[in-house]
């Protein structure tokens, strides 16, 4: 189904944005998926394609998306589902098929988006590079009952889990994205397959690895990471910096500044430099290049970065502006968190929290076709992104009341569904409530 959205650019119908929602969530395409996945073995009862649907759709920021989920599925099926028996459904299968949910929105997003972003420095880039990616991650709480799968590093928090991102800042999607726990370090669960020939990385000094440097530049993909202290590079050859140049060769950067034979020149420091490390159980050296801007005013220092770029294509200073444009993968993070209901999951088992981060992805790439849509209406009139993924959440209930419309419901119908979700949610949550008292009964029963 990837195939089928990204092989040619559509044209833009009249109804840009749902004609792209239809296409995305459209019944035969999502049985058949979950045909082939496994998720309807386990879902013989579920309307699949509405499970789906409704799970993309809680975008509310209220705790408990899955709950929200709920609503959302008994508004557009109509049909009465014991809370216990929706929440089974978020299975392993289940969760696969909302992957590839987020894998198509994204595909549809490419589709129809611009070749390059709107950002001058970021367009500046892409005349040199096929793509400029940057990797990250963030942190989400989770129950206590997720401890055992997503250990987080407070004894006071147990359970939290990561979500690891690499994203392509052309249109601030993911390339790849997985979730682990909290305590997982963020160099290992790099997904470095996914980094193709061609593009520029952007990283910083959590994702310092020599071996996986070396890969990379042997496999095509440009770096741009800081210089960590300890790592203390070869000199090869000084292009830019003062002192006696080829007396700074075969010395380490710390021993060239440390005894001042080597300094910035006009603030700026350009020096290749070579790196050791262990690659397929032999030492291996490669060539890479460290570039230094004085900061003498800065309470951190001056700024040092490592890089694969040739200095005949991106300058000193050109290294630095690229490497800021990193932090444009916090706004990915703040539509997810702000926008999309990222902090609302309060789920707690493992294939159910994958499912929902999958749904949000999605729900932020729909944000991207509704600005994609809005555009030729706004013309010179700016619009924040963040802005685009609020008004898509405040645009739910017509998105909703659209999809039960093509069910030819009347007045009676939507009293019933709106009833049935009032009393479903009512007795769950009393239900919730009575447990959580029997609870804190027996403790203090137990206590005395």
């Amino acid at each position: 189904m990837v195939a089928a959205m990204t092989s040619a650019k559509p044209s833009l119908p009249s109804t840009p944005f749902l004609a792209s929602y239809h296409e995305l969530f459209k019944a035969e395409d999502l049985w058949a998926a979950a045909r082939k996945l496994g998720a309807v073995e386990r879902a013989r009862k579920i309307d699949v394609p509405a499970l789906v649907e409704a799970t993309v759709l809680a975008m509310s920021g209220l705790p408990g998306t899955q709950t929200t989920a709920f609503a959302n599925y008994m508004q557009l099926t109509g049909e009465a589902v014991a809370p216990s028996a929706f929440y089974d459904r978020f299975t392993e299968p289940f969760t696969d098929l909302m992957a590839d949910v987020s894998r198509r929105a994204i595909a549809a997003v490419r589709a129809v988006a611009p070749d390059d972003g709107e950002a001058v420095a970021l367009a500046a880039l892409m005349e040199h590079f096929s793509d400029v990616q940057a990797a990250d991650s963030t942190c989400q709480l989770l129950k206590r009952l997720a401890a055992h799968w997503a250990p987080s590093t407070s004894s006071d928090r147990p359970a939290s889990f990561k979500l690891h991102a690499i994203v392509s800042l052309k249109d601030g999607l993911p390339v790849e994205h997985h979730v682990s726990p909290q305590r997982d370090h963020d160099s290992p669960q790099l997904a470095e397959g996914e980094l193709t020939p061609g593009t520029l990385f952007l990283a910083d000094l959590g994702y310092v690895d020599h071996e996986r440097m070396i890969r990379l530049k042997r496999r095509g993909v440009h770096i741009v990471m800081r210089l960590k202290k300890g790592q203390n590079p070869v000199i090869r050859r000084v292009r830019t910096g003062r002192g006696p140049k080829r007396a700074c060769r075969g010395l380490t950067l710390d021993e060239a500044l440390g005894t001042s034979m080597l300094d910035f020149e006009h603030g700026r420091l350009d020096v290749d430099v070579t790196i050791a490390a262990n690659l397929d159980g032999e030492v291996t050296e490669e060539a890479f290049r460290v570039v230094g801007l004085e900061h003498p005013d800065r309470p951190d220092g001056d700024w040092y970065y490592l890089t694969t770029v040739p200095h005949d294509v991106l300058s000193v200073d050109d290294i630095s502006l690229a490497y800021r444009l990193r932090w444009d993968i916090e706004l990915l993070w703040k539509h997810m968190k702000t926008g999309v209901g990222f902090a609302a999951i309060r789920a707690w088992r493992q294939p159910a929290v994958r499912a929902l981060v999958h749904a949000k992805i999605t729900g932020v790439a729909l944000a991207r076709l509704l600005e994609l849509a809005a555009k030729p209406a706004l013309q010179e009139h700016a619009m924040g992104q963040l802005a685009i993924v609020l008004a898509l959440n405040r645009s739910l209930p017509m998105i909703l009341s659209l999809r039960m419309r093509s069910q030819d419901i009347d007045l009676a119908e939507m009293e019933r569904r709106i009833l049935l979700v009032t009393v479903t949610l009512a007795k769950s949550r009393n239900r919730r409530r009575d447990r959580a008292r029997r609870a804190k009964r027996a403790a203090l029963s137990i206590a005395r």
